[in-house]
């Protein structure tokens, strides 16, 4: 298939010593991680893809620079916060789609259960859940799930990313 158009990669970033920490929230999200202990590793979306250049996320360390601006603004990230759990749809954020509506609720759970988790409570969190037939659903066609983390970004890690999760009611169009 020829494909001129389409989403090579994401590049996000996590604080120093946070590399395998970054790996597990990738796989909490159904990605395959492969690190060969480069600058970045890989997390690839589909499993079944092994395409190294596209559909694919790569994550590195946040350089000295950045995180340096970050503490410069440290006291207003509780507003941002605020207004990301308000409206997380509204936020800076990317989409994951995924093919079953299970496996939505599986990505769900996994992020759920990580409040228990020493390593990773307080660090990751499921944002809102939107069904596509509630009353105040968002969108009719898909299941959408907001996510939230600051172990990995492709901004500053200090605000965080979000990431949209979705499923589709109808399958994905044919080219």
């Amino acid at each position: 298939m020829d494909v001129a158009r389409r989403i090579t990669h994401v590049e996000l970033l996590h604080a120093p010593g946070e590399r395998p920490l970054a790996a597990r929230v990738f796989e909490l999200l159904g990605c395959t991680v492969a690190d060969s202990g480069g600058h970045w590793f890989t997390a690839f979306i589909d499993a079944n893809l092994r395409d190294w250049a596209n559909n694919v996320f790569y994550a590195s360390e946040a350089p000295a620079a950045q995180l340096a601006i970050e503490e410069a603004f440290a006291d207003s990230v509780d507003d941002w916060m605020n207004m990301v759990r308000t409206a997380p749809q509204q936020s800076p954020h990317f989409g994951l789609r995924v093919g079953t509506a299970e496996e939505h609720r599986e990505i769900v759970g996994r992020i759920r259960a990580c409040a228990t988790d020493p390593e990773l409570r307080g660090r990751v969190e499921v944002l809102g859940v939107f069904s596509h037939d509630a009353p105040d659903a968002i969108a009719v066609n898909m299941d959408q799930a907001f996510i939230w983390t600051n172990v990995i970004a492709s901004g500053p890690l200090r605000l965080g990313q979000v990431i949209e999760v979705q499923w589709h009611l109808e399958p994905e169009p044919t080219a």
